[in-house]
Parts: C-alpha cells; sequence; structure tokens
C-alpha cells in the first residue's frame, strides 16, 4: 500500500526547493549565454552551454516538469477537490502573468504603437488564457512572456487529476504505459510543434515527479545514486535516437538525486534562502527572458567580451531579473488585494 505523505515538513519542502533552484539556474543561466553570445560573437559562456545530449536550457526544462509533478502530489495526494485545486492553480499562475503581459502590451504595442494589425485581435483570447507562448508557432499572436513551457504547464495542471488517480491507483502500471506511449510517441511524432514543446511529450516527465513524490517516504538510501548514475550517463554519454527519448530520464535522475540532497540541509539560512528563491521562481521565470531582450541585448550588441565582463553582467543580469521578479510578485499581490477587497464591499 502507499504511504500517504502528511503535510510536507519545511525540511521536506527544502529537498523540493534546492530541486528548483537548479532548474532555475539552469533556465536562467541558458538563456543569458544564449542572448549574450547573440549579442557577442565569441564571449565565454557563464558555466556550459551544451552536454552530450542536449542543451543547459534542456536540463532545465526537464527538471522544472518533474519537480512540478512531484510538488503537485506533494500537497494533493491525500485529497484533491477539484474546486479548489483549479483555484489555486488560477490564482498561482494567472494574476502574475496578466500583470506582466498586461504591462508590456500597454508599452509596447499601444503607447508604443507596435501592434501588428495583421493579427486577428480574437487571438488576445490565448493570452489571456496563457496559452499564446504555446501555440504562437502555430498561429502568431499576442504572445510578450512565458514562452512555450507556460502554456504546456497549463495543460499538465489540467491533465494532474486524472494522473493522480492513476498513481494512487496503480502507480507502476500507469508509468509503465506511460513510458509506452512516451517512446511510441516519440517515435512516430505525428505535431506541428516541435517534439518538447508538446504537452503530451511531456506527460511522462510529470508523472515521473508524481511517482517520486510518492515513493519518496520509502526510498532506500542508494537510490539518490542511482539517479545520478542516470543522470550522469545522459550528461556525458552521446546516446543514439531523439534527445526526447532520454530527456525524461534526465530529469527523473537529477531529481531524484537533489531531492533527498535537499532533505539533508539542516542550516536555517540556507532553507530561508531556498525559500525565499522558491517564492520568487515563477515571477523570475516570467520575467527573465524579457529583462534580457529589453535591457541587456541592446546595449550588448557588437561588444568584447571577456569571462571577467561576462561574469559582471550576468550578476548585474541576476539582480536586475530577481528585482523585477519581487517588483511583479509585490505588484500582483496588491492588486489582488484590491480585487479582493472590492469585490467584498460589494456584495456588502
Amino acid at each position: 500500500m502507499t504511504q500517504t505523505l502528511t503535510r510536507p515538513s519545511r525540511v521536506r519542502l527544502a529537498g523540493l526547493d534546492l530541486t528548483r533552484a537548479a532548474a532555475l539556474w539552469c533556465i536562467l543561466t541558458f538563456h543569458f549565454n544564449l542572448n549574450v553570445q547573440t549579442a557577442c560573437p565569441g564571449a565565454p559562456a557563464i558555466g556550459f552551454v551544451n552536454y552530450a545530449n542536449g542543451s543547459l536550457g534542456h536540463i532545465g526544462v526537464s527538471l522544472f516538469f518533474v519537480l512540478s509533478g512531484a510538488a503537485l502530489m506533494v500537497r494533493y495526494q491525500a485529497g484533491c477537490p477539484l474546486r479548489a485545486y483549479f483555484a489555486r492553480r488560477v490564482l498561482a499562475l494567472y494574476p502574475m502573468f496578466w500583470v506582466g503581459w498586461g504591462t508590456l502590451f500597454v508599452y509596447g504595442d499601444l503607447l508604443h504603437r507596435n501592434l501588428d494589425r495583421s493579427i486577428p485581435l480574437w487571438r488576445l483570447v490565448w493570452s489571456a488564457l496563457g496559452l499564446d507562448g504555446y501555440l504562437n508557432a502555430l498561429a502568431p499572436n499576442f504572445y510578450k512572456i512565458g514562452e512555450w513551457f507556460l502554456g504546456c504547464i497549463l495543460l499538465l495542471y489540467l491533465l494532474f487529476p486524472l494522473l493522480r488517480r492513476a498513481m494512487l491507483a496503480r502507480p507502476g502500471l500507469a508509468l509503465a504505459g506511460l513510458a509506452v506511449f512516451h517512446v511510441l510517441w516519440t517515435a512516430f511524432y505525428p505535431g506541428r510543434l516541435e517534439i518538447e514543446h508538446h504537452v503530451l511529450s511531456r506527460v511522462l516527465e510529470f508523472a515521473l515527479g508524481m511517482g517520486l513524490a510518492l515513493w519518496r517516504p520509502r526510498m532506500p538510501r542508494w537510490a539518490p545514486w542511482v539517479g545520478a548514475a542516470l543522470a550522469a550517463l545522459v550528461l556525458f554519454v552521446p546516446l543514439p535516437g531523439p534527445r526526447m527519448m532520454n530527456l525524461p530520464v534526465l530529469g527523473a535522475g537529477l531529481c531524484l538525486a537533489l531531492w533527498p540532497l535537499g532533505d539533508r540541509i539542516t542550516a536555517a539560512p540556507v532553507r530561508a534562502g531556498l525559500q525565499r528563491l522558491a517564492a520568487i521562481s515563477y515571477p523570475l521565470y516570467l520575467v527573465h527572458h524579457v529583462t534580457l531582450t529589453i535591457l541587456f541585448v541592446p546595449r550588448l550588441a557588437g561588444r568584447s567580451l571577456d569571462l571577467p565582463a561576462v561574469a559582471g553582467v550576468y550578476l548585474v543580469y541576476l539582480v536586475v531579473a530577481g528585482c523585477a521578479a519581487l517588483a511583479l510578485r509585490v505588484v500582483t499581490g496588491q492588486l489582488v488585494r484590491l480585487a479582493q477587497y472590492i469585490r467584498k464591499n460589494g456584495r456588502a
């Protein structure tokens, strides 16, 4: 019988927060390297750009999908009332997205008159739903922030209640079935989106995270070493076949190694730091790319940068993006509270 997770402790959350920090570093650093090396050809990279089977961005994205499934299963294993679940997802994701998107739309498209009038206005619906980045490759729209990942994770959140039921009933059978589907889907991919952007390509990673959450309370001590070995195999050994075949192994292996490592953190300042970083990880994900393209790339274009210069720009970028994320979080919180106040007094 599957062991039930009670309300997660702070130490256990530190394991997820460490995993989240690692994924966030990969995404932020990958986009920094990509933009700086495009603006300044020959500039050195921070960390690394590629591994044996992909890029630093692939690592971060895969880890985020596995982490998302694990975090939701930790919270909702004991019960998942649909109304409360969807309400919480909407409040967690949409207000900050709407504020960020609306700010850029007003600033760029309205005030600076950059509105593309060839795009039908009804496609603003995709932006309202947070699916504009996901669908932009199929139908140009008014995409500003969030990239394809936001729409993909929103669709996975819709699938979570069904996946949760299957994972709680027969986790081994559910994962085996999803693994077979993943292999066939990857081998005979019929879609128009890039395969790595399609929601069905990411279901296995999401479900593997859910499975890790179920297994974590009774995980043997050797399990993190197995996760590290699997991740190392994908990181350092060129593998045959499409990358989408090995990404679930990479994401699940890294999460399997990092989660228990984070659980061992006992230093209160480190746990507090990880918790604060987790609190701004979503707005930081939303704003980091646009921060690069608006504030940094135009000022760096054509310059010759050595490693100390790149490192200095990288630190400034992290600070600026962090401040922008914090500002987005604070402003959104104030607007949500104002809306709640108006709604409450309107009823009165």
